[in-house]
């Protein structure tokens, strides 16, 4: 009975500590084209720089850099918590670079997440790659509804 104590809480240690794999999500871009017949150069533009400040909702999240005659908008987007922050640790958080470029007719958006890691089975952990993953695919989605739309002159 005495020796029954102590291997219960190494089997316990050991499937704890288990459960707690830590997983590296690689930077992978996923990238798409939107046609967009009949728009120009500059009006795609100019959609692309809206939809970015719109989507660019916190401080965090930024515009790096901006070029109109090349057609290329880039950002650093935060895409979400990863882990909380606890007195062992300060918060982390996920990002992508953005990148869009645009010419007559067409734009194309890259989304390339940086690379972060995660405690799959961390009650602290609050994103993992399945998550991202979502996230980067309503990004693309949303940025194609954004270019689609018919922006309203009339003011």
């Amino acid at each position: 009975m005495k020796k029954l104590l102590p291997i219960t809480i190494v089997l316990v240690t050991i499937f704890t500590l288990s459960s707690c794999a830590i997983i590296t999500v690689p930077e992978k871009p996923v990238t798409k084209t939107v046609e967009i017949p009949g728009k120009s150069k500059d009006q795609l533009y100019v959609d692309a720089n809206n939809w970015m400040v719109s989507t660019f909702n916190n401080a965090e999240s930024v515009i790096q850099f901006s070029d109109k005659e090349a057609g290329q908008i880039t950002g650093k987007y935060m895409l979400s918590l990863v882990t909380a922050g606890t007195q062992y640790g300060p918060a982390r958080y996920a990002y992508a670079i953005i990148n869009v470029k645009v010419k007559d007719g067409a734009s194309k958006i890259t989304v390339t997440p940086q690379e972060f890691s995660y405690a799959k089975g961390n009650i602290y952990t609050a994103y993992s790659q399945e998550k991202m993953d979502v996230d980067i695919n309503n990004l693309i989605t949303d940025f194609e509804k954004g270019m689609k739309t018919e922006a309203d002159d009339n003011w």
